[in-house]
């Protein structure tokens, strides 16, 4: 026993030590593997957006960077975004949101770069090559590792999916790519702590779920995903899976009372009705069933455009989709897909819990419920953007069918090397990478974005009334008269197919009227104004319009009246007050003008239209003096306006002041040397001095 004891070990032969010696060889080898697919997805993530970063800001980036009162402060507005609703910085509505991890993210880009829109198109490409890379990790680990293959084929078709040009594109929706970028994350660092159990691996977890939710709160639904994903698919243990949902939760709770709190300090917490602009379905005289029959029709359009994602429109409006009924045989076969679907996935889950197409399309269907307008209106009737989320589910499934159909292996890396597999994934790839780089040129500005959606959705109303309102701010920066007036009559054709479609459209006969006025058919702009206020009673912008109509046609009393029925419903109407003195100055009652004119003043001193006026009922009352104090006060309050400082030189030309108003005329000339009146005075002054040559000179300018 003792020689035995002291024996010394044999060693073992080498084949015996395979596992132990090859193991870390093999994990070494896989995550060389796997951080070689990660840097492909990184790199065709980037490659497929690099044409957006010469786009500019498009569509509602001018509401949340370019034109944003709060986030034009930079870094210092932090604490009032996390303070303040979504909308704040732009307008002010009593239904908000509560989304400030965007807006944080573009006040830090806006202390830095300003209105340089190339870079937040360019943190949008990497945050979404982030979030390809983050859903290829998770999917990878969902799987256990065993169909690394399919995950890899899953990301990569996310990353070229023409579906999501919108979200990466449209630099408003970096909400959308932080809540799937964060949503993803938890759900990593929720799979880890299911192996590790660390509680600080739960609490990471759940943080990143919250951020979710303060970036945007569509995020909700994965309330119903977490839960299903870890009882089910990362079920290694139960009281852990608990955890998880449980942290959940709480980070959800927490983020509807933050959310509650700061929408309801700015009473901007209730429950609007859906405008049937924004969301066709709202339309009051709709039949219950022509509502559901097309929201099924809806859901049907959604499958069609990830299998075909053309065309891609940035606004599904009245009449883009046409109301149907249940006899429409594409409503029947959109509604015997989804039966399919659920019914499919069912049985399947049933019979194996883990089973990769449940998955798929459990989750498609999940996320979609959201935004169905089935058991609630949304307020939207449709929207690419809706899809980002679902798509991942779309993308495992076409992962399973490649592996089940064509590759006819597991889904392991060794499916990546069959050549039928990379020719189908290639293909498909290249296809979609096209699709989305062609759609990526559409979005470079409002003009070519609406003009493009125009074309391809004639019975879209609210399409054709953005290409008009930006075809307005076009004429406005347009200096050649020519153009303005091709501009001008573009922006009317368009108007009167968008009223064609949806003749109920407040919105559009209010700009068209703005358009007739331009082109100085008064007539046309008042039966416009006319029709808006009969559509909506007491519309602002129509009553403005149509007093400025009819000033401009010196219908005085007609304008005097309304402004009357306003001032009698608000004495303490600014902009009333200033348009009676408007028209009470064009029609040579002055005493009248200047009362409104200095009421308007008194509400709101630095109302530079109100200045302007008053200076006008000193001027033509021959109290040049105090008109030329009212004109300079005018000037401070616009300072980049040629008027006033014209106005000052005809001033000091009544006061045979020649000198000052050749002063006064060059200074209105370099501000703005298209302002012919400049040289008119300048003319007059330097004749006035017995200047003939320059005199001469001016006048042959300002005639020119």
């Amino acid at each position: 026993m003792a020689n035995k004891s002291t024996r010394p070990p044999i060693p073992k032969p080498a084949a015996q030590n395979k596992n132990i010696v090859e193991k870390p060889a093999a994990t070494a080898s896989r995550f060389s593997a796997s951080a070689q697919l990660i840097f492909i997805l990184g790199i065709v993530a980037c490659l497929i957006y690099a044409n957006t970063v010469k786009n500019g800001f498009v569509y509602d980036d001018i509401a949340v960077i370019k034109n944003n009162t709060i986030v034009s402060k930079g870094i210092s507005a932090i604490p009032e975004i996390l303070s303040t609703p979504y909308r704040r910085g732009f307008y002010i509505t009593a239904n908000d949101f509560y989304r400030p991890l965007s807006l944080v993210m573009f006040a830090t880009e806006y202390q830095f770069f300003g209105k340089e829109p190339m870079i937040y198109h360019l943190v949008n490409i990497l945050l979404f090559a982030g979030c390809v890379i983050i859903l290829f990790l998770f999917l990878d680990k969902l799987f256990s590792r065993k169909k690394t293959g399919v995950a890899f084929i899953a990301a990569l078709l996310f990353a070229v999916h023409p579906i999501h040009t919108e979200v990466v594109a449209n630099i408003k929706s970096r909400d959308e790519l932080l809540c799937f970028f964060f949503a993803f994350l938890s759900l990593n660092v929720f799979v880890k702590y299911m192996q590790t159990g660390k509680a600080t691996q739960l609490l990471l977890g759940s943080f990143c779920f919250l951020l979710a939710l303060l970036s945007k709160e569509t995020v909700i639904t994965f309330l119903a995903v977490i839960p299903f994903i870890f009882f089910f698919y990362r079920n290694e243990n139960k009281k852990y899976s608990a955890y998880i949902s449980a942290g959940a939760v709480i980070a959800a709770i927490l983020f509807l009372f933050v959310r509650h709190s700061v929408l309801s300090a700015y009473d901007a917490d209730h429950a609007l009705g859906v405008r049937f602009i924004d969301n066709a379905l709202a339309r009051p005289d709709l039949s219950f069933g022509s509502r559901i029959a097309t929201a099924v029709l809806i859901l049907g359009y959604y499958i069609k455009l990830l299998i075909v994602p053309y065309p891609l429109i940035s606004d599904y409006c009245f009449n883009a989709i046409p109301f149907t009924t249940f006899a429409d045989p594409m409503v029947l076969l959109s509604l015997a897909v989804y039966v399919f679907l659920i019914v499919f996935s069912i049985k399947r889950f049933i019979k194996d819990q883990k089973d990769p197409y449940a998955f798929g399309i459990i989750f498609f269907l999940a996320t979609l419920a959201l935004f169905s307008n089935i058991p609630f209106l949304i307020g939207a009737t449709m929207g690419e953007r809706f899809l980002f989320f679902p798509s991942v589910g779309f993308c495992v499934v076409v992962g399973i069918v490649i592996e089940k159909f064509i590759a006819r292996q597991p889904g392991s890396l060794e499916m990546l090397k069959n050549k039928m597999v990379l020719g189908v994934v290639i293909a498909v790839s290249a296809i979609f990478a096209l699709l989305t780089i062609n759609r990526n040129g559409d979005w470079v500005d409002n003009y070519t974005l609406f003009k493009t959606d125009a074309e391809k959705s004639p019975n879209n109303s609210k399409i054709f009334f953005f290409l008009s309102d930006q075809l307005s701010v076009n004429y406005g920066n347009e200096p050649d008269n020519a153009k303005k007036t091709q501009i001008l009559n573009e922006m009317i054709s368009d108007l009167k197919r968008s009223l064609e479609i949806y003749p109920e459209y407040t919105d559009a006969c209010t700009e068209m009227s703005w358009a007739y006025t331009q082109a100085a058919k008064y007539d046309s702009a008042i039966w416009y104004d006319k029709r808006a206020l009969e559509l909506s009673p007491g519309n602002a912008d129509a009553t403005n319009n149509l007093v400025s109509s009819y000033i401009s046609t010196k219908q005085y009393p007609e304008a005097i009246k309304i402004l009357q029925n306003l001032l009698a419903k608000n004495p303490n109407d600014e902009s009333a007050h200033m348009r009676m003195g408007d028209a009470f100055l064009d029609n040579g009652q002055y005493d009248s003008s200047e009362f409104h004119d200095k009421r308007a003043l008194e509400i709101n001193p630095k109302n530079a239209d109100a200045t302007n006026n008053l200076a006008g009922v000193y001027f033509y009352n021959k109290n040049y003096p105090l008109a030329i104090g009212m004109y300079r006060r005018a000037a401070e309050l616009r300072p980049k306006f040629a008027a006033p400082f014209a106005n000052i030189a005809v001033c000091h030309l009544y006061l045979s002041r020649n000198d000052s108003a050749i002063y006064y005329a060059n200074k209105a000339m370099a501000i703005d040397p298209t302002y012919k009146t400049s040289y008119g005075v300048l003319a007059s002054a330097y004749k006035a001095a017995g200047n003939a040559d320059s005199a001469r000179k001016y006048e042959i300018k300002a005639q020119n």
